[in-house]
């Protein structure tokens, strides 16, 4: 596993962060941690996915706005026209706050992104709000993440079976989520 990931680690870094890069972010910073990946390659090939997933949905809702289908569709679609202002709206008018929902809406992000695209925001105005936006969640798991390592590296120490404190900590919730939930069942009877 370790000669795939010294020959293949960046690309298979590059694709899992195109599809997932949350994840694929606080998995790469272990194995920087580990020594296995450079800090400042993996972190911009994490960078370039972002874009270019954000960049795909962005041309995907450009593109899909085109066929005649998916317009009839949508001018058929009641919500979907009315709310086609609304999404030009906050593209147009309120940038920034929808660069930053976009980040943060997980379920709905694609949407977000593809409306972009559907109410022909220009490619380079996008970009203008996705470099930056892209550029902050990383950094900031990176902190998070290197500060839980250093964390742990310090606390292992002092540790020495964390499978029993780890077992007393899952002890102690099921304790207290029984007597809550037998105290909320007194409440509501």
């Amino acid at each position: 596993m370790e000669t795939l990931l010294l020959q293949y680690g960046y690309l298979m870094l590059f694709l899992a962060s195109f599809l997932e890069w949350q994840v694929s972010t606080l998995i790469c910073w272990f194995l920087i941690f580990t020594g296995h990946f450079n800090l400042w390659i993996a972190f911009a090939i994490i960078i370039f996915a972002d874009i270019a997933n954000d960049s795909l949905y962005y041309r995907l809702g450009r593109k899909l706005f085109k066929l005649p289908r998916v317009a009839a569709f949508i001018d058929k679609s009641h919500f979907l026209s009315r709310n086609l202002d609304v999404i030009k709206n906050f593209w147009f008018n309120h940038p920034i706050k929808t660069a930053l929902l976009w980040k943060n809406a997980y379920i709905i992000s694609v949407a977000i992104i593809a409306g972009a695209g559907v109410v022909k925001l220009p490619y380079g105005r996008f970009l203008a709000y996705v470099i930056p936006t892209s550029l902050v969640q990383p950094i900031i798991l990176l902190f998070i993440w290197y500060n839980l390592w250093n964390g742990y590296a310090a606390a292992s120490e002092y540790i020495k079976y964390p499978g029993i404190i780890i077992l007393v900590v899952c002890l102690i919730i099921i304790f207290w989520a029984k007597k809550l939930s037998k105290i909320i069942t007194k409440v509501f009877k």
